[in-house]
Parts: C-alpha cells; structure tokens; sequence
C-alpha cells in the first residue's frame, strides 16, 4: 500500500481566545482552503512569531479553533528564533518552547507551545490492520522520490476520522527531495522480510500487540519481554513461533 505524504510547513493552531487577541474581538478563523484531514482548513488569517533570538513572518493558520495553542515548526526554524523546541507529536506540549504570536489586533505570549512536529502518518483503523500496526506504534517508511529515504520511528495515529497520509516538516521533504506526489511505503527489517519475521522491540506485547504480529511466521522479542497469558493465546493459534533473543 502507498502512503500519500505532504510536507506540512509552520503554522500554527489558536484557541478562540487566541483567535480575537490577535485578529479583534468577535474575529473567526475564515476557511481558505480544506486539509487533507476531514474538517481541518488553512485559514485566510497569517501571524508573526517572535522571541528574544528572531522572527517569522506570515505564519500560517490552520482551523477549526483549539483548546490549547500549538506552534508547529522545523528544526531550521527553531536555530532561526533562536529557541530550542522539542520533538513531539502534536498535542504533546511537554517541555514545549515559549513564542509570541503577534497580529493585526494584537500580541499574544505562548509559553510553553512551540514544538517540531514528529513524523507521523494518519489512518484508519482499516488502514491499520493493513499495516500491522496500533494507535502509537512505530513505522519505518521509504520515501519514493528523486533521493529516496527512510524515515525511522513514524508513528501511526490511529483514527475514523482520519485520512491516510503522512506528515513530514519542510526539513525532511527537503532532504528526500519530495515532489506532489510522491509517496512511500512501509519497509520491514531485510531480513525478516526474507524469513517472514517480525522484530518487536516492546517491553510489554498485551493480546491486542500480539494480533498486530500474529500474521508473521516468526516474531522476535527481547529477553525480558514481558508477553501476557492472552497474548500468547494468540500467538499458539496463529502458530506463531516465538524466539527471544
């Protein structure tokens, strides 16, 4: 299966309180165009990011309005404002870098919300079973363009309401050369794909893990591992060999 995948570049996401401090009291987010993912929008509206070290002009907005302010940046951003914004999966603003937004009615402090987005990939739970994985597991995907690269440690975010598509920052797309487009696919280790292995890396492998692998001839786990009573269940009934290593 080909994963669709879109560079996403800085933008940001504003709470309705955020939304008026910077475009004036009674101020929406006007819909300039529709996103991949069902019911999110680029707005019209654009802000300037400021901290101590520098600036970025004409930052993008993305709707609808949020609970929390998010300011979604590339590494090469962040050596730009002089910050030091963490990796983290959007919504987890834990140890998040602090900014200023500033609009045509206002300035609006942010601490703690600036981070680099981590590389993900949307889909359905269909979507999921296709590719053996769970809500927040781990992918690695090759990205079939003009300087094809594999991209480790992308995790799945698993929903109805999403569309399949994976999301890198300009940095990344600039690395593997990424034209509209292009696409990539799911890699497994070379050898196990020969053997018809699966290399887990869990501490813990609960029943739902297990039927994620169970398709596999053989699955590898570490020595340690923790694999519960119904996990193994699943494992003997899909004869499933399990080799520790």
């Amino acid at each position: 299966m080909t994963i669709p995948i879109e560079s996403s570049a800085r933008h940001v996401h504003l709470t309705r309180q955020a939304v008026e401090k910077l475009f004036g009291a009674g101020a929406a987010l006007t819909r300039q165009r529709a996103l991949s993912q069902p019911g999110e929008f680029l707005s019209g509206q654009r802000v300037k990011l400021v901290t101590p070290g520098g600036q970025l002009e004409n930052v993008a907005v993305l709707g609808p309005a949020r609970k929390h302010v998010q300011v979604e940046i590339s590494l090469t951003d962040a050596i730009a404002l002089g910050i030091e914004a963490p990796i983290r999966l959007s919504g987890d603003l834990k140890g998040a870098a602090d900014v200023t937004l500033i609009g045509p009615a206002g300035a609006y402090e942010a601490p703690g919300s600036a981070i680099i987005a981590r590389a993900h990939v949307h889909m359905t739970t269909a979507d999921a079973r296709s590719f053996g994985v769970s809500d927040g597991g781990s992918l690695s995907v090759r990205v079939c363009s003009v300087r094809p690269v594999t991209f480790e440690g992308v995790i799945a975010r698993v929903s109805e309401s999403y569309a399949l598509a994976m999301h890198i920052d300009f940095d990344e797309a600039n690395a593997c050369g990424l034209a509209p487009g292009d696409g990539g696919t799911l890699v497994l280790n070379a050898e196990c794909l020969m053997l018809n292995e699966c290399v887990s890396e869990d501490k813990l492998i609960t029943e739902e893990k297990a039927k994620s692998m169970a398709h596999q001839g053989i699955v590898i786990v570490r020595k340690g591992t923790i694999i519960t009573p119904s996990a193994r269940d699943i494992f003997t009934q899909a004869k499933t060999k399990l080799e520790f290593r």
